[in-house]
């Protein structure tokens, strides 16, 4: 009798987390739709040389290191003015020199268009260009690794005489 309602009890735990899955992948499919269909611009901020750390003028937060998106929900950004058009906050560049260079508020007037791309160059006077050069170097090099770890799935890109037969 003990064995028979164990048996019972593992069948609903079973039942119940396959529920919980399929509740979970209805939940998740939702998620992904509404985040598809949602109403958003995105911007790339590129540095030249890239590297630079990219941040929020207003809200001074990091959105990460050059090359960068940054997705803006339209929903949360000001109102659209007279001619339809709605400012994005600026961001600033800050190299590790401590060169600096910043772009203020993006007015943008073509809501249809929803990618964006920002480059912010360097300032020339400034010292230690080497400095930024490099870390541009390393970050590309660390860039080309990763992607060819999506591509090739972890294991080492393959040669151009993998077999060693001339």
């Amino acid at each position: 009798m003990g064995a028979s309602v164990l048996n019972r009890v593992v069948d609903i735990v079973s039942v119940l987390s396959l529920l919980s899955v399929r509740l979970l992948l209805v939940f998740t499919g939702a998620f992904a739709l509404a985040a598809c269909s949602s109403n958003a611009i995105r911007i790339r901020y590129d540095s030249e040389p890239q590297g630079a750390m990219i941040t929020a003028v207003d809200s001074i937060a990091a959105l990460g290191r050059a090359p960068v998106v940054k997705a803006y929900n339209l929903d949360t950004l000001p109102e659209p003015d007279e001619n339809g058009c709605i400012i994005v906050p600026g961001v600033e560049a800050l190299w590790t020199s401590g060169a600096t260079a910043r772009i203020g508020g993006l007015r943008i007037c073509d809501l249809e268009q929803n990618a964006f791309s920002i480059r912010l160059p360097r300032p020339t006077g400034y010292p230690d260009l080497d400095v930024d050069l490099e870390i541009a170097i390393e970050r590309g090099r660390k860039l080309s690794i990763e992607r060819d770890r999506r591509v090739y799935g972890g294991v080492q890109p393959p040669r151009s005489n993998p077999t060693g037969i001339e």
